[in-house]
């Protein structure tokens, strides 16, 4: 899974990259449908934002942003709401999957028409 990482308005240190890099990996471990992990990190006076969009197999992308005066408490935050959406989504389709078989299960072949008795109603054959 390409890990990418981007920085604006700022140096981005071999330390900070780790970091990133690790709790990025962890989102691989939680679900294996992802694809890539893009991460963008931004200074603004102050602010220090960590925006992550996470593209999937199957489904939307999910985006998270988090804006905080400390660059570490931004990511940190950033990566915990993103672990949630995507164990929100493998849980939709764990459940969805789940319903499918359960009505495929319950959608067998039909039950057998009980047999009849000669001379009942409803019986084809006649007596002799």
């Amino acid at each position: 899974m390409p890990i990418r990482i981007f920085a604006h308005h700022m140096e981005l240190s071999e330390a900070v990259k780790g970091y990133v890099t690790r709790k990025a990996e962890r989102l691989r471990r939680i679900f294996d449908g992802m694809l890539t992990v893009r991460v963008n990190l931004d200074a603004e006076k102050e602010r220090r934002t960590a925006e992550i969009t996470a593209n999937l197999a199957h489904g939307p992308s999910l985006v998270t942003r988090v804006t905080r005066n400390d660059l570490r408490e931004a990511v940190d935050l950033a990566f915990h709401k993103i672990e949630a959406q995507v164990r929100k989504h493998k849980d939709k389709l764990r459940d969805h999957r789940a319903r499918e078989q359960a009505a495929a299960k319950s959608a067998g072949p039909p039950p057998a028409a009980p047999p009849t008795a000669e001379g009942e109603p409803g019986s084809d054959e006649t007596p002799d």
